[in-house]
C-alpha cells in the first residue's frame, strides 16, 4: 500500500509537469509571493519634533533586501525621519557605494545625446578619476535644474536638507558634520536618473483583459549592473499635503521613479528609438523628471490630472509614464519636450507596432517601436482576460525577463502593491551567473496600501 501511494504521488508530479508543458509555459514555477505583515520586523524609531517616522526590515530566508520607512510632515520633517532612521546605511549609500558606482559608470555613459555645453564641459574637466567626473556632470545638470525644483509643489530641496539634517543627527556621520556639504551630495544624487536611461516594461490592463474587471498595473526597472539594488528602500510618505504615497526608491532620493498613492499608480520607461542614439531631443531646463512623477504621485488624484499637470510644465527628456487611477483608467502618457500624447489601446500602436486587445495598454522593455513581435504580445495574448495582480508577480516579469532592479505590480481592486528587488554580488552582479539576482527572478512581497496608508506615526 505505501509503494502503491508513492507510485501515485510520483503520477500525479508527472502528469502536473506535462500539463505545464502542454499548456506552453516556459516557468511553471512561480515567484514566491511574502505577505508584507508577516515578514516585516522593526528596527528603528524616529520620534523627534524634527520629524517622525518608522523603519522596517524585511525578513525572508531568501534575502528579500528591502527596508520599509514611513516618514511623516513636511517635507523638512519627512527628510529628517528620512535621514536619521538610514542613518549608517545612507552614508554607506552616498560615500561608499555612489562613488563606486561611478567610477565604473563613468565609461559607460554616451555622452552624444547631451547638450553641447554639457560635452564641452565634460571635455574640459582637468580631474580624470571617474568618480569626480560623474559627480561634475551631475552637479552641472543640478544647477541647470535646481530653479525648477524649488518651484516644485513638493518641495524637494526643503526635503534634501531634511534629510542631511538627520543624517547628521544619527551619529552616523560623527562629530564633524557638514549639514550644507550633505545636502548638496543629496541634491546631487538625486540627479542620476537624468544621466543614466533606464529601459523598462509596462502595461495597464482592465475590463475584459483581467479576471474581474479591475485594474492592473505592471512597472518593472531595467537598469543594468550597480549598488542600488541592495539598498532598495519602499518609502511611504505621509504628507501634510497632498496624497499619501509609497516610492520604490533609494537612500536619499527625494523624487519618485516607481510608485503608487492612495489614488494613483504610476510606470516609467525612457521614451527611446532605434535612430542615431536612440536618445530623442532632450534639455535640462525643466524639473526633473523623477521630480515630475513625484509631483504627480503626490497631487494627481486621477488619470486627467497628471496629463493636464503634465502638458503645462517645461519637459525635458523623453518618456513614456504610464498612470492608472482607482477608477480602473489607465493611460501612457508619451512626455517629450516637444509634445505630449496619451496613448491608449486605440493608438498605442502608433507607437510600438504592437498587437493590442481592448482593455490593455502595454510597451516592452526595447526601444520603440519595438523589434520583438512576440516575447510580451504573446505573454500577454496568453493570459489575456484571466489578469490578475498575483498572477502577473509570480509570471510574467520573469517570462519577458525585464526588471532586473525592481519590479512592481498595483492591484486597484484590492489596493495591494507587489514589490521585488534585485540582489547584487559585492561587485555589482545579480548573482554569480547575473540573472538569478534580478528582481523578475526574486519573490515578490504584497503589501497591504490601506494598511500601510493609515499607519500612524510614533509618538513623541
Amino acid at each position: 500500500q505505501l509503494e502503491r501511494t508513492k507510485m501515485e504521488r510520483v503520477v500525479v508530479l508527472v502528469v502536473v509537469a506535462l500539463l505545464a508543458l502542454c499548456n506552453g509555459d516556459p516557468n511553471p514555477n512561480p515567484n514566491p509571493i511574502y505577505i508584507g505583515k508577516d515578514v516585516m520586523k522593526l528596527v528603528k524609531t524616529c520620534t523627534s519634533p524634527k520629524g517622525q517616522g518608522t523603519l522596517y526590515q524585511i525578513a525572508t530566508p531568501d534575502n528579500v533586501n528591502l527596508m520599509v520607512m514611513h516618514t511623516y510632515g513636511t517635507p523638512m520633517q519627512m527628510g529628517y525621519a528620512h535621514g536619521y532612521l538610514l542613518g549608517y546605511r545612507l552614508r554607506e549609500f552616498l560615500y561608499e557605494a555612489m562613488p563606486m558606482f561611478f567610477a565604473e559608470e563613468i565609461e559607460q555613459i554616451n555622452s552624444s545625446h547631451l547638450p553641447k555645453w554639457l560635452q564641452e564641459a565634460i571635455d574640459k574637466f582637468a580631474q580624470k578619476d571617474g568618480s569626480k567626473l560623474f559627480e561634475y556632470v551631475l552637479t552641472l545638470v543640478l544647477e541647470k535644474e535646481k530653479s525648477f525644483l524649488a518651484n516644485s509643489r513638493s518641495t524637494p530641496l526643503e526635503e534634501s536638507e531634511g534629510i542631511a539634517q538627520g543624517l547628521c543627527d544619527s551619529g552616523a556621520m560623527g562629530h564633524a558634520c557638514d549639514v550644507q556639504n550633505v545636502t548638496k551630495l543629496v541634491e546631487v544624487i538625486n540627479m542620476l536618473p537624468e544621466l543614466v536611461r533606464m529601459t523598462c516594461s509596462m502595461f495597464g490592463a482592465y475590463g475584459p483583459a483581467t479576471a474581474t474587471g479591475k485594474l492592473v498595473q505592471l512597472r518593472t526597472l531595467d537598469f543594468g549592473d550597480g549598488p542600488m539594488a541592495n539598498y532598495t528602500v519602499l518609502n511611504i510618505r505621509h504628507p501634510n499635503v497632498g496624497n499619501e504615497f509609497a516610492s520604490v526608491a533609494f537612500p536619499g532620493f527625494t523624487g519618485a521613479i516607481t510608485g503608487m498613492s492612495t489614488k494613483i499608480g504610476l510606470s516609467e520607461k525612457v521614451w527611446e528609438t532605434y535612430e542615431g542614439t536612440g536618445i530623442q531631443p532632450g534639455h535640462y531646463d525643466g524639473e526633473p523628471v523623477a521630480g515630475v512623477i513625484r509631483d504627480i504621485l503626490q497631487f494627481s488624484n486621477k488619470v486627467e490630472d497628471a496629463v493636464q499637470f503634465t502638458s503645462t510644465i517645461t519637459r525635458t527628456w523623453a518618456v513614456f509614464l504610464g498612470i492608472g487611477d482607482t477608477s480602473n483608467n489607465f493611460d501612457i502618457l508619451g512626455y517629450r519636450e516637444k509634445d505630449l500624447t496619451v496613448y491608449g489601446p486605440a493608438n498605442i500602436t502608433n507607437v510600438t507596432h504592437q498587437p493590442t486587445l481592448p482593455g490593455l495598454v502595454y510597451i516592452d522593455k526595447h526601444p520603440q517601436p519595438s523589434h520583438d513581435p512576440t516575447t510580451l504580445p504573446d505573454i500577454l495574448k496568453k493570459y489575456y482576460g484571466q489578469i490578475n495582480a498575483r498572477m502577473t508577480a509570480q509570471y510574467i516579469p520573469r517570462l519577458e525577463d525585464s526588471g532586473d532592479l525592481h519590479a512592481a505590480v498595483y492591484d486597484f481592486e484590492n489596493n495591494l502593491m507587489y514589490v521585488s528587488v534585485g540582489l547584487v554580488t559585492a561587485d555589482g552582479k545579480y548573482g554569480e551567473d547575473g540573472n538569478s539576482g534580478k528582481a523578475c527572478n526574486r519573490p515578490f512581497v504584497e503589501f497591504n496600501m490601506t494598511s500601510l496608508f493609515a499607519q500612524a506615526p510614533p509618538s513623541i
